[in-house]
């Protein structure tokens, strides 16, 4: 059976490299044509315009992400495994961090937080980090546990674009600081809410 020919992968690699060279407000559909060997018309149907490419990069860091859950996922932690999943999503982009830094220079104000914190492909690919963790995303607790990871991934993504450690251990060690900030955030108020509710049981009585 022939392979099916992947046009959006094309177009990604051909607009980073462009990105890359020229800038990521300089890139147009014709020239994603151009330098992927594809027509205009490919080009549209295939990612559609520039929007369409920041959600086909998110799309494909969720395929690399979810490939790193395994059969041993019951064992981990929230922690680890929330780790595993974002070191997952920054290895795919570790090769195409050139064009991504032309990209979000290209954003207004300020580009990482805006592409992760707002709502769009970065918001959707935090809570289905959550979920691929066994992380709830639903309702209001839901969506502040989605902007307060997208926020520490923000922090995160800062540090792994000037990382040239062989290992990504600068990365690493900045993730896992935000990760235990997170989790003794929600310890907190997780234990918050058991004192109000022992102190108004206690007051009842």
């Amino acid at each position: 059976m022939p392979r099916k020919r992947d046009d959006a992968g094309k177009c990604l690699d051909a607009a980073l490299t462009l990105a890359a060279n020229a800038g990521w407000n300089n890139v147009s559909l014709y020239d994603i044509a151009e330098e992927s060997g594809l027509a205009v018309a490919d080009v549209r149907k295939a990612v559609g315009g520039r929007r369409g490419l920041l959600a086909e990069i998110a799309r494909r860091a969720d395929e690399a992400m979810l490939a790193a859950v395994d059969e041993d996922w019951r064992e981990e932690s929230i922690r680890d495994r929330l780790f595993t999943l974002v070191m997952a999503r920054l290895d795919f982009l570790r090769d195409r961090r050139e064009g991504l830094r032309a990209i979000l220079a290209g954003l207004p104000g300020d580009p990482v937080t805006a592409l992760i914190a707002a709502a769009g492909p970065g918001m959707s690919s935090m809570r289905l980090t959550l979920e691929a963790a066994g992380v709830p995303t639903g309702g209001i607790r839901g969506n502040m546990r989605a902007r307060a990871l997208g926020l520490a991934y923000a922090a995160v993504l800062r540090v792994f674009l000037d990382d040239e450690t062989e290992d990504l251990s600068k990365t690493m060690a900045a993730l896992d600081r935000r990760l235990g900030s997170l989790e003794r955030l929600a310890e907190r108020v997780r234990g918050g809410f058991r004192t109000r509710r022992t102190e108004t049981v206690e007051e009842a009585e």
